[in-house]
């Protein structure tokens, strides 16, 4: 029988991020880096399981205002153990995008999550960004993002 999927918590989840990451890992090292991003979110449901990762798959996330929800969105895999949960954001592209992060630090700040992966698997090396809710998220992306685009 499945666990229930446990609500965010404040643990470090770093047992939990490094199952996850290793899982993405493995999947890459198997299919490459030119796959769809469909293709790689159908073989994490294979992988995530064998690093000991629960998942659920297009969950939605409601977005909130003044504590109320005003829209939903959809993360592509809420995952955990029996300790954590964090949400895992999947791309297959040749680099991560401005809009990419926007929509990580949105999942975490207005979706009142803890802790969310955004991994491209179509990138090598493989480079996992990590955005946690803390009061220092919003800058810290804010200035990540400046930096994309001063790269450009």
């Amino acid at each position: 029988m499945e666990e229930p999927m446990p609500q965010p918590s404040k643990h470090n989840f770093e047992p939990l991020s490094y199952k996850v990451i290793g899982a993405c890992i493995d999947v890459q090292r198997q299919l490459g880096t030119h796959c769809m991003e469909v293709d790689y979110q159908r073989a994490l449901e294979i992988a995530l399981p064998k690093y000991g990762v629960q998942f659920e798959r297009e969950v939605e996330i409601p977005i909130t205002y003044d504590g109320v929800t005003v829209t939903k969105r959809r993360v592509d895999f809420v995952c955990w153990d029996e300790r954590d949960r964090l949400l895992l954001e999947t791309k297959a592209a040749q680099a991560i995008r401005p809009d990419d992060v926007e929509g990580s630090l949105l999942y975490v700040t207005k979706g009142n999550e803890r802790l969310i992966l955004l991994v491209n698997l179509g990138e090598k090396p493989l480079r996992p960004r990590r955005f946690v809710n803390t009061p220092e998220c919003e800058r810290e992306t804010r200035e990540m993002i400046q930096s994309m685009q001063a790269a450009k």
